[in-house]
Parts: structure tokens; sequence; C-alpha cells
């Protein structure tokens, strides 16, 4: 599962084979910079077929401190795949920008968002 959950986050866009009936499907939105990713976004909404949930979709997203679970808990209720802290390494940052994946066998069509923690203690704001 944790090789699952690296090759959800490595690429710019990657399936994920773990959920056979509907594969995770991320990108990252806004990289660690500050940088939008337009060809990944504009990939992203191609595999997911954006244009055809017409106006019926939703977008999720959980702001909070870095390493309180934001990332955890969106896994949980929404099937998606983002990366989680790993307890055993300490405590440091996991998410950096803005990841999007889609949830999975939720209707309507469910866009996730993953932020970076609002406190940026790794950046030092």
């Amino acid at each position: 599962a944790a090789d699952a959950d690296a090759d959800c986050r490595t690429g710019a866009l990657q399936r994920n084979l773990h959920e056979m009936e509907d594969p995770c499907l991320s990108t990252q939105l806004i990289d660690g910079d500050g940088v939008f990713n337009v060809s990944g976004l504009e990939s992203f909404m191609k595999e997911v077929k954006l244009a055809e949930c017409g106006l019926s979709y939703a977008v999720v997203s959980i702001m909070g401190p870095q390493s309180s679970g934001k990332s955890t808990l969106l896994n949980h209720l929404f099937r998606t795949n983002f990366r989680e802290m790993d307890a055993f390494r300490g405590r440091s940052q996991t998410t950096k920008g803005i990841w999007m994946a889609k949830a999975q066998n939720i209707e309507p069509c469910t866009l996730v968002m993953d932020l970076e923690g609002t406190d940026g203690r790794e950046r030092g704001e």
C-alpha cells in the first residue's frame, strides 16, 4: 500500500490501479513554490472527464496547520490517495503546494484538494 501511495503522488498525473473500479487520479495543481501546473490540470481534466460533469460537481478541501491530519482525513473520506505523514520518520511537512484528486465512487463528481499546512513551519513563515 505504501508503494501505491507514492505512485499516486510522484508524477504530475498518474493512475494507481490499487482501486480497480476507479483508479486514483491526482495532480499537483500548485507546486511548493507557488507555480500553477497548467498542463497537469489540463491532463487531469481530460482523465477524469470533468467536461462530462457539466455543472454537477463539488470541490472539497480542508485547511489547517501542518501535520494535523488533513491528507489522512481526505483519504479516508473520499478514497483518495494523498501522501500521508510517516510518524516513524518524525513530524515533517508532507504536502507541498496544492494537490487535487477525484473522489472515488461519489456522485456528483467530487474534486478533492489537499492543501499545504497553513502555518508553513518548514518554510519559516
